[in-house]
């Protein structure tokens, strides 16, 4: 089972408003998307992955990348 968009976050040391800084939304809009990441558009989504440094599958479908399993 992979990680929720929250314990992205907090695994990266970052608050909600850090996110919603680096995201470039207010905070209220991404604490919505983060207690409903079903709800979060594709533009959204790559943001909010890039934010994390991750990519968007691993984000929101929780998959392992082959490359990463090979480093």
């Amino acid at each position: 089972m992979g990680l929720t968009m929250r314990q992205w976050r907090l695994a990266k040391e970052l608050s909600q408003e850090d996110m919603a800084i680096k995201c470039g939304v207010h905070r209220n809009t991404y604490a919505s998307w983060e207690e409903n990441p079903d709800n979060v558009s594709v533009g959204n989504a790559k943001i909010i992955a890039k934010a994390l440094g991750e990519s968007v599958e691993i984000i929101f479908f929780n998959e392992e990348s082959t490359k990463r399993r090979k480093e």
